[in-house]
């Protein structure tokens, strides 16, 4: 998580790596060509089961796609939050320059 806040300050990478995220997940969502488990190919029938903290899950064939569906549509809103944040950096430090570059604003005159 630290590096997704690392990465978030800095505007330009944001912008490329969410740029990247985007395509890549919707192209993983879209694609039905092979769905895995840790990293190897599934069969019609076969059991995903897969162990984290002591605890251990198992998804079916279809389970697993949906999941891997899942995954890869938060992989591109990740994506698009990245870009929207690196844009909004760019747009906020336009504006601190420009009113940074103008000019102040003189006081009215005043007659006694």
């Amino acid at each position: 998580m630290n590096l997704l806040f690392t990465i978030a300050k800095n505007r330009w990478a944001a912008l490329i790596i969410g740029l990247v995220l985007i395509p890549l997940g919707l192209l993983n969502a879209t694609s039905t060509d092979q769905v895995t488990c840790g990293g190897q190919v599934m069969q019609e029938g076969d059991i995903c089961e897969t162990s984290r903290r002591g605890s251990t899950t198992e998804r079916s064939y279809d389970e697993q796609k949906e999941n891997d569906v899942t995954g890869s549509y938060i992989l591109a809103g990740v994506g698009g939050v990245l870009v929207l944040v690196g844009a909004t950096q760019f747009v906020l430090r336009a504006r601190r320059r420009s009113a940074d570059d103008a000019p102040a604003a003189e006081a009215p005159a005043t007659t006694a």
